[in-house]
């Protein structure tokens, strides 16, 4: 059974690839900023392809990422990046028990299957946080996409959103230390103007008009990266 083929074989352009490269470093150093007192590792559980890695082994860092898709983890192995081959929660078995410095969860909590999955899944990475630790999690905003969260990918069965979240982490035990959307490259509630017009200027007959397929698909690909995501960082307290 194939899971995300098709994402890891479809093509990728440089505009795209820039932009998510600027996204990680934003993303990876928040991270980094509130797990400072923390020693570990470093674990990224669905690191898509591979910014995050990239990052923290430039870095010297010890790195170990968790990916469902066996054409996913085949693509990052080809580039040399350790992979756990395995669906969450729960964590595989083969992951390090040392305590980690910081988890990057980046749009991966869409696609927990239901409240108690993703309430396991964030228990389980905050008891292998070191005190101090954080987890980064990133999905789509579900209050602002509305019919776009279901549409745009058949796997999101969780939405989230920014009170869900908070929800999420307090229940276990994490504190939220912060929190904000991006939409792009832009971080902030500000950029939210940029999703408002693209919402006036992308319609939905524009899927049944242009062709070819393809075509439509780069069409609504740019389309949702000017959608916002929600942006936390939770924390396990030092104590």
């Amino acid at each position: 059974m194939g899971i995300y083929d098709d994402y890891a074989k479809r093509g990728r352009f440089q505009a795209g690839i820039d932009l998510k490269r600027r996204q990680a470093a934003r993303i990876f150093d928040l991270g980094m900023r509130f797990s400072e007192k923390a020693a570990g590792g470093v674990l990224e559980i669905g690191p898509g392809d591979g910014y995050i890695a990239e990052i923290a082994r430039g870095q010297g860092l010890d790195y170990t990422a968790v990916e469902g898709s066996e054409a996913v983890a085949e693509k990052l192995r080809q580039d040399g990046v350790p992979v756990l081959r395995a669906y969450v929660p729960p964590l595989p078995p083969g992951l390090t028990t040392d305590p980690l410095r910081c988890c990057y969860l980046l749009h991966v909590l869409e696609h927990m299957t239901s409240a108690p999955n993703a309430s396991v899944l964030v228990s389980e990475i905050c008891e292998r946080l070191a005190p101090g630790g954080a987890l980064v999690v990133a999905c789509p905003d579900y209050s602002r996409w509305g019919k776009y969260f279901y549409d745009c990918d058949y796997t999101h069965a969780y939405p989230v959103t920014r009170r869900r979240l908070a929800q999420l982490f307090r229940d276990q035990g994490m504190e939220v230390v912060y929190h904000t959307i991006y939409i792009g490259s832009v971080f902030g509630y500000h950029g939210l103007p940029i999703s408002w017009l693209a919402k006036l200027l992308y319609w939905p007959l524009l899927d049944d008009i242009i062709g070819p397929a393809r075509f439509r698909d780069v069409l609504n690909r740019g389309f949702l990266t000017l959608m916002p995501n929600v942006l936390t960082v939770a924390r396990r307290p030092l104590k």
